[in-house]
C-alpha cells in the first residue's frame, strides 16, 4: 500500500484572513478619530440631511444591481445561449450578503450559479468572465485619462496628494496600451504587444470564445452597461457630499471623485469602512469641516452596507426557491469539465 499523502493545512489560517480588513478598518479610523471633537461630531451628524444622503446612496446602488445582471446576461446570451435575466437579478442581489462577509466567496457563488443555470463549460465560463472584466476595466481606464488631464488642468494634481505620475503609467501601462493591443489582435488580426505570443496562443481555444465572437457593438454595449451606473454613483456621490456640508463644485468633484471611489473601494478594509474615512479626508478634507466629513464617511459605508442588505433580504426567496430547482438538477457533463489542461 502507498503512502498517503499528508494535506497541508494553509499557511494562513481563514480566521487570520477575515481579521486582517477588520483591523484596517479599526487602524484607519482610529487614526482619523482618536482625537475627535466628538460634541462637534454629534453636531455635524444631526446637521445632516439624511433624506437626500438616502436617496444618494440607494438609488445608485439598485441602478448598479440591475445592470450588473443585465451584463452577466447579455453575456452569456451573446455567446453561449439563453440565460434567464430576472432569475439572476434576484441570485444578484442575495450575493450582497455574502460578498458582504467574504468577497471571494460571493463572487465564487456566482460563478458557480451562472454554470449550473447556462449549462456552461468552466473553461468558456471563465473566458466570458474575463472579457466582463476586461471590457469595464479598458473602459474605465478611458475614462480616468480625461479625469487625470483635468486635474492638472484645474491645478488639483497637488490637492490630490499622490503621485499622478505612477497614475499616468498605471494607466497608460498596461491598460490603454493593452487595450489597443487586443483591439488589433481580435479584429485586425494584427499582434503588435505579443498577446498572441504570450497569452492566448491558441485563438480557437473555448476559453476565448468571447473575445473571438464579440462585435465591436458588443465591446462597447459592455463598457456602456457599466458606465452608466457608474456616473449615476458620482452624481449621488455629489449630493450626498452636500447633505453633510462638504461643498466641493460639482466640476472639481466630477474631477477628483473617480480616484477618491477607487481608495474607498480598496479590498483592504470591512466594509469600506476606514478607506471611505482616508478618500474623503485625502481628496476633500479642504472643502468641509473635519467633523462633516468624518460623519460623511461613517454613514457612507454603514448606508450601503443597509442598502446592500435590504437588497439581499429582498431577493432571498425567489433565490432560494432558484437554487433549491437548480441544486435537485442533474449537473450538466459540460460542468465537468472544469478547467482541463488543454491538448497540444
Amino acid at each position: 500500500m502507498g503512502d498517503t499523502i499528508p494535506i497541508k493545512p494553509p499557511r494562513i489560517p481563514a480566521w487570520v484572513k477575515q481579521a486582517v480588513p477588520v483591523l484596517v478598518s479599526i487602524g484607519i479610523l482610529y487614526y482619523y478619530f482618536h482625537d475627535q471633537d466628538w460634541p462637534k461630531f454629534l453636531a455635524a451628524c444631526g446637521q445632516a440631511d439624511l433624506r437626500p444622503a438616502l436617496i444618494a446612496i440607494f438609488l445608485p446602488q439598485l441602478v448598479m444591481w440591475f445592470f450588473s445582471a443585465l451584463l452577466v446576461e447579455r453575456t452569456i446570451r451573446w455567446f453561449h445561449g439563453p440565460f434567464p435575466f430576472w432569475t439572476f437579478f434576484w441570485i444578484q442581489g442575495t450575493s450582497y450578503i455574502l460578498m458582504f462577509l467574504n468577497s471571494a466567496l460571493g463572487g465564487g457563488g456566482l460563478l458557480l450559479y451562472q454554470q449550473r443555470k447556462a449549462r456552461i463549460s468552466w473553461r468558456k465560463l471563465l473566458g466570458i468572465a474575463l472579457f466582463r472584466f476586461g471590457m469595464v476595466m479598458w473602459g474605465m481606464g478611458f475614462l480616468m485619462i480625461p479625469v487625470t488631464l483635468a486635474l492638472h488642468y484645474y491645478g488639483l494634481a497637488d490637492k490630490a496628494r499622490i503621485n499622478l505620475y505612477v497614475w499616468w503609467f498605471i494607466l497608460i501601462f498596461p491598460g490603454v496600451l493593452f487595450f489597443f493591443g487586443s483591439w488589433f489582435f481580435w479584429f485586425r488580426g494584427t499582434d503588435y504587444t505579443g498577446l498572441g505570443r504570450i497569452i492566448v496562443r491558441d485563438r480557437e481555444s473555448e476559453f476565448w470564445t468571447a473575445f473571438r465572437l464579440a462585435t465591436r457593438r458588443q465591446w462597447v454595449l459592455t463598457w456602456a452597461m457599466m458606465a452608466l451606473p457608474f456616473v449615476l454613483m458620482l452624481v449621488g456621490f455629489y449630493f450626498l457630499n452636500r447633505a453633510f456640508a462638504v461643498n466641493v463644485p460639482l466640476s472639481e468633484f466630477l474631477v477628483v471623485a473617480p480616484l477618491a471611489l477607487l481608495v474607498m473601494d480598496l479590498p483592504i478594509a470591512f466594509g469600506g469602512f476606514g478607506t471611505a474615512t482616508l478618500a474623503w479626508m485625502t481628496f476633500f478634507g479642504h472643502y468641509g469641516s473635519p467633523e462633516n466629513i468624518a460623519a460623511l464617511s461613517l454613514f457612507l459605508p454603514f448606508a450601503r452596507a443597509l442598502c446592500r442588505g435590504l437588497i439581499a433580504l429582498v431577493s432571498l426567496r425567489p433565490a432560494l426557491k432558484d437554487i433549491s430547482s437548480l441544486v435537485q438538477a442533474p449537473e450538466p457533463e459540460s460542468g465537468k469539465l472544469a478547467l482541463e489542461v488543454e491538448e497540444a
